[in-house]
């Protein structure tokens, strides 16, 4: 990115000389599109966007879209980068400084005391719901920018793999399903995939995962607005507030999944939709919470599966160098779907115990 080094310059009528670009680590690799720069005492972030060609139908760019809902989200208050200079040729973002250290690697750290994150996981789902209230105002002014995202399709496949997942598990166990045990669970299943398809929908950003919210001081930032569309808001909500902890850089990280996700947490989400979005009670909005939770590490174990079974796939191989020992993840990501119970619904808990069962 050294060939923006003049230009950025010129924004800040300043000799080229003072501004010093560094590296950007996630995990043990090094980010190949962002780096920071740094310009005597103060820090930005210094972003290129990969893709340079229109995205969504009105022609715009990763870029253009970034720029234009970052500006609307902080111009609102919301907690992400203000964007300080652009350059639509070179596809470059100059932002604020938002800090080093993202909720995914605190997440890593801190899995034996989650207690010291419980404040700033609160702020957090503040922060996630005036994104949404902001998204929700200025839907009309963001329909420019919306992709063609269809997350009936998605969730449909993740809820087909998801199944056969739960076949796969059952095949695992020394004792097979009874008739009624069948039963159970199909009732079960059909139950639960039918709350998550039949839930409503919000606009928001499409990338969400851990590493997306960084943290300076206390204040929480989200990051990564290149592409935007509708999809559930529960399913935004599982995303980034579990870690994959991908790439790990020390020992000192666990190697595996951590839901940062409790009761607590879900039952404020729930009564804050059931007071400023809809008419549903807090029960059944914390039940598709649990329901994407549950969701959420079936389609990791699916992945896990697929990798195993063709190591040599070019998604496979960068799978397990992304998350090293499959074992060890496969078992990380059964222990979530067994013990994080979030909710007292009972088609995602009987599913929860018949999964149990089978790993007895």
């Amino acid at each position: 990115m050294e060939h923006l080094i003049k230009h950025i310059a010129a924004h800040f009528q300043t000799d080229a000389s003072v501004l010093k670009l560094e590296p950007i680590q996630h995990g043990t690799r090094q980010r190949h599109n962002v780096c920071l720069l740094r310009l005597r005492t103060e820090n930005y972030l210094l972003k290129q966007h990969d893709i340079t060609t229109p995205v969504v139908a009105a022609g715009y760019t990763p870029l253009q879209i970034e720029a234009a809902v970052l500006s609307l989200l902080h111009g609102n208050g919301c907690h992400v980068p203000r964007l300080i200079w652009q350059s639509e040729h070179h596809h470059a973002l100059l932002l604020e400084w938002c800090g080093d250290s993202t909720l995914d690697a605190l997440a890593q750290h801190n899995e034996k005391s989650r207690q010291h994150l419980t404040g700033l996981l609160q702020t957090i789902l503040r922060e996630l719901c005036q994104i949404e209230t902001c998204f929700t105002i200025h839907a009309t002014q963001l329909v420019p920018y919306i992709f063609r995202f269809n997350a009936r399709t998605t969730l449909r496949d993740l809820l087909e793999s998801g199944k056969k997942v739960v076949g796969y598990l059952s095949h695992l166990s020394d004792n097979s399903m009874s008739t009624a045990q069948t039963e159970i669970l199909m009732n079960a299943w059909n139950g639960f995939a039918n709350r998550l398809q039949n839930a409503p929908m919000t606009l928001g950003s499409l990338d969400n995962n851990a590493r997306n919210i960084v943290i300076r001081g206390a204040v929480p930032f989200f990051i990564d607005f290149a592409s935007i569309g509708w999809n559930w808001q529960e399913m935004r909500l599982v995303q980034l507030f579990n870690s994959i902890g991908a790439f790990l850089a020390s020992s000192s990280e666990t190697g595996s999944f951590v839901s940062l996700l409790d009761r607590e947490l879900v039952n404020t989400y729930a009564e804050w939709v059931s007071t400023h979005r809809e008419t549903c009670s807090p029960t059944e909005v914390a039940a598709r919470v649990d329901s994407h939770h549950l969701l959420f590490y079936l389609s990791v174990i699916d992945q896990l599966l697929r990798a195993v079974a063709e190591p040599e796939a070019t998604e496979n191989r960068m799978l397990h160098e992304a998350w090293g020992d499959a074992q060890r993840r496969f078992q990380s990501a059964l222990t979530h779907i067994i013990d994080t119970n979030l909710s007292d619904d009972i088609h995602t808990n009987q599913m929860r115990e018949i999964i149990a069962d089978f790993s007895a």
